[in-house]
């Protein structure tokens, strides 16, 4: 969160101060097993073996291939039983063992998954079950027609501020897909306890991922996350030491299909008319104060050769773009301090719309509170910001803020916790985003045909 000032920020990396907390760290493995152990929620009995710390979920679908992340607090060989619309259960993937070398953390990936199918699923150990049944619905093959779904997108949790409440009202809503816009965990607050260590990055991440609320939801709705500043430190760019130990534990608790070892950038088609591209807006991008010309990059040279080469591919008339942080925001953490970069990506996306008819519609958080950014309909661009799930509301900081975001016509809300769905229709081959505060009242419609 870069908008607005907070006292628990940190204000800078200190280099010395990193380094010195990760040669002093205890061995990862063991407070990871420590901090489950204390906090795990109770489980299924299973004579002792394979008792799970954490409700499995599903994650980053694509291909016909859903990734199952799994959490336990002891050694245990682990099982997916799934099947599609029963509780049969009777298909059963690989083994995975936990053990204290992964930190009892791991994944499966689930195969063959039928396109669009409601899968049933939970875990198995030593033939028993371990896990409620969760469900979700398979990704859409490619080469299929997009059928009718539906996307919820929000980012922003403050460990401090559980019980997440806003995923169960979201939860009524039924997305098929949530896609998590970054800050999944501030690890950097408060300040006096930050340790840039991996045992430090694993008992926040899993104190997130402890909320009830948000496990209930996890388990039933298919989820691609990626990450902002927090999840490091704040403000954090290419160039932070913590960068490998902050996304490892990222990718515990968070995981994705990897692309790149270092970042979080990847594609999801969602049958022909609809793409998703999950950028990574963090770890390949220059120091903020850097002067902002042709040589500061947002997304390094990588990951912007990877996402203009897919994206004028693309035969999508829909292409969701996910950026941790807004594509028309000015602060010196958004996309208006990487201006070079930004204005080729933007021109990318007029041209799609000109020659393809092509709409590209930006997701991102990061300021906490929910913005319709100004449209131009003949261009085809659109964003929306959403946020915050659970942490500080920035208008109740800053009372500038609202009437500074306000200027202009245009949709702005920051008076509770937010999210906004994707309605894709098939027969009307449109998108309708609608914003929903905390109590699930509807704030705001768009069309985009």
């Amino acid at each position: 969160m870069s908008s607005t000032s907070d006292d628990d920020y940190p204000e800078r990396s200190s280099r010395r101060r990193i380094l010195g907390a990760m040669v002093g760290a205890l061995p990862a493995a063991t407070a990871a097993s420590a901090v489950a152990s204390l906090t795990a929620p109770a489980a299924a009995s299973t004579g002792g073996r394979g008792r799970l710390a954490l409700r499995p979920a599903a994650f980053d679908g694509a291909d016909g291939t859903a990734i199952i992340a799994i959490w336990g607090h002891e050694p245990a060989e682990i099982q997916i039983g799934w099947s599609v619309a029963s509780d049969l259960l009777d298909r059963k993937s690989a083994p995975l063992q936990l053990n204290s070398q992964n930190a009892f953390v791991g994944s499966i990936t689930l195969s063959a998954l039928p396109s669009g199918a409601m899968i049933r699923y939970a875990a198995f150990a030593g033939g028993n079950r371990i896990s409620e049944i969760g469900s979700f619905r398979a990704p859409f093959a490619a080469s299929v027609a997009t059928p009718d779904f539906s996307l919820a997108f929000s980012g922003d949790t403050e460990e401090r501020h559980r019980p997440f409440r806003l995923f169960d009202v979201m939860a009524k809503q039924q997305p098929d897909v949530f896609v998590h816009l970054g800050d999944t965990v501030y690890a950097d607050i408060p300040k006096r306890e930050f340790e840039p260590t991996l045992r430090h990055y694993r008992r926040k991440h899993f104190a997130i991922r402890s909320d009830d609320a948000l496990q209930q939801f996890a388990s039933r709705t298919l989820t691609y996350a990626t990450w902002d500043d927090h999840e490091i430190e704040n403000d954090a760019n290419g160039g932070h030491p913590a960068l490998g130990v902050a996304g490892q534990a990222f990718r515990e608790y968070w995981p994705s299909r990897v692309l790149d070892q270092r970042g979080m950038y990847r594609h999801v088609s969602m049958g022909k008319d609809v793409e998703l591209f999950l950028l990574d807006t963090r770890a390949f991008r220059s120091v903020q104060i850097a002067e902002n010309d042709e040589e500061k990059t947002m997304l390094g040279a990588r990951q912007l050769a990877w996402f203009t080469d897919l994206y004028e591919k693309s035969k999508a008339k829909f292409r969701l773009i996910a950026s941790s942080v807004p594509m028309h925001g000015a602060s010196k953490d958004a996309w208006g301090n990487y201006a070079h970069e930004r204005d080729i990506v933007l021109a990318m996306f007029r041209r799609a719309f000109r020659e393809r008819d092509a709409r590209s519609i930006v997701l991102s958080a990061d300021y906490h509170f929910a913005r319709e950014w100004p449209r131009n309909e003949k261009s085809g661009i659109f964003e929306f910001m959403a946020g915050p799930i659970g942490t500080f509301l920035t208008f109740s900081r800053d009372n500038s803020a609202k009437a500074r975001n306000s200027r202009g016509e245009h949709f702005v809300y920051g008076d509770s916790e937010n999210f906004a769905t994707l309605r894709y229709s098939q027969t009307q081959r449109s998108m309708t985003l609608t914003y929903f505060n905390s109590a699930g009242k509807s704030l705001h419609d768009r069309v985009i045909v």
